[in-house]
């Protein structure tokens, strides 16, 4: 549909007849209802109307440069437009609509800022419209969405877990759901686990705070909670023992003096593998390496090696004794 006929229909200039044309065009598909919706928010805010004869363009343009700049790493070609009083209000509406259609992230970012983010069998990292980062473990769904001029950006975390590094933004909390946990940042970078009616918080940077039912704590760097879905009781803060749960954030494992109980809980957890250590002495070896981007085997051959231990599978089960 010729956005330009949209303006028209929204402003009231079309004939009868291309009228009932835009009307059946709107009522063809959730995406054509969504496009005209978004056009007649740009007619809202840009201050066009029947009752109207002139749109300020100079403020619109202001608006839009302001609109602009929040976004980083954004390049916009635009034209100028020049007032002129000789326009209808439909085509200084459109000129506005031009304006802004010519920066899709801005157009996202005023008006639809939903994303869904599904991982799989894959680490993943993406961007989110309000300039935050997100890291993926595999297995892990979540929810973002701002709404427009909403008081808060919101996550809804479903399973898995990520890495949030959030962009601060005192105006517009950052809230993630969990269960029936509720975490709220302004702008920092932490850990969520979602799996079995649970919700793992570990902060890295910053502060979060963290609301269950009628709990609310507020944690530090290296804090962690884990809280259950029925939990009643007051929530407890641990303090994390390494590191090791940021480990898909870049593929990496830094073992520093752990023990290898640990080790290969980590490497299991990874790698969806029950792993075993059988004697309680081996257990208590302590591991200290850095591994990057490097296969499960290539690990296991390197870690095995080095205390003279040895592997066996039975089952779905990698028993490592000596």
């Amino acid at each position: 549909m010729n956005k330009e006929e949209l303006v028209k229909y929204i402003s009231g200039d079309l004939p009868v007849e291309q009228r009932e044309v835009v009307e059946a065009w709107i009522r063809e598909s959730a995406e054509h209802e969504k496009e005209y919706e978004d056009m007649k928010k740009i007619w809202e805010w840009s201050g066009a109307s029947d009752e109207s004869p002139e749109v300020d363009v100079d403020r619109a343009w202001a608006d839009f440069k302001k609109l602009r700049d929040t976004q980083p790493q954004q390049t916009v070609v635009v034209k100028e437009i020049k007032r002129s009083r000789s326009w209808k209000p439909w085509t200084v509406a459109a000129a506005i609509i031009t304006l802004l259609l010519s920066s899709a992230g801005i157009l996202r970012w005023t008006l639809s800022t939903d994303m869904t983010l599904v991982s799989n069998d894959a680490l993943q990292q993406a961007g989110l419209p309000d300039g935050s980062t997100v890291y993926l473990n595999k297995q892990t769904a979540l929810d973002y969405k701002k709404g427009w001029l909403a008081k808060e950006r919101t996550v809804v975390l479903s399973k898995g877990e990520a890495f949030f590094d959030v962009k601060r933004d005192t105006t517009q909390p950052f809230v993630i759901q969990s269960g029936n946990s509720k975490i709220t940042v302004l702008g920092t970078s932490f850990h969520v686990r979602r799996a079995d009616g649970e919700t793992e918080v570990i902060v890295s940077s910053g502060s979060v705070q963290v609301d269950h039912g009628e709990n609310s704590v507020r944690l530090k760097p290296n804090d962690r909670v884990l809280i259950q879905d029925t939990a009643r009781t007051k929530v407890k803060v641990h303090t994390v023992e390494d590191q090791l749960y940021k480990y898909y954030i870049h593929q990496e494992f830094i073992f520093e003096n752990t023990p290898l109980s640990r080790v290969f809980d980590v490497l299991g957890k990874a790698f969806d593998k029950k792993f075993v250590v059988v004697n309680d002495k081996d257990k208590t070896l302590r591991y200290t390496a850095s591994f990057e981007r490097q296969t499960l085997n290539e690990m296991l051959d390197v870690i095995l090696k080095t205390f003279e231990l040895k592997i066996e599978k039975k089952g779905n089960v990698y028993y490592i004794k000596g």
